[in-house]
């Protein structure tokens, strides 16, 4: 997991917010982890809720950076934007 990131990292760059929230996601619930990130797409094993009935694979948390990435792209701008919600740029 060390070297945790998304698919598309190579468009950071050419735009800052698709970075911005990649990097967010990743050091606030993927290295930071004071909550499984496990427990964001499993249900809890147990009722304090510390860990999930099973774990996501390295690639699958790629997946979840590349989707939190795509949020902020255009595409995933105007989506959030249709669905009621607007990222301060």
């Amino acid at each position: 997991m060390n070297d945790l990131k998304g698919f598309k990292t190579y468009r950071h760059e050419s735009n800052p917010k698709e970075k911005e929230l990649h990097d967010k996601f990743l050091n606030e619930h993927i290295l930071n982890n004071h909550v499984p990130v496990d427990l964001l797409i499993f249900p809890p094993a147990n009722k304090q809720q510390t860990r999930a009935m099973d774990t996501l694979s390295d690639r699958e948390i790629e997946i979840m950076l590349s989707t939190i990435q795509w949020l902020g792209s255009p595409v995933g701008r105007s989506f959030l934007y249709d669905c009621g919600f607007e990222l301060k740029l």
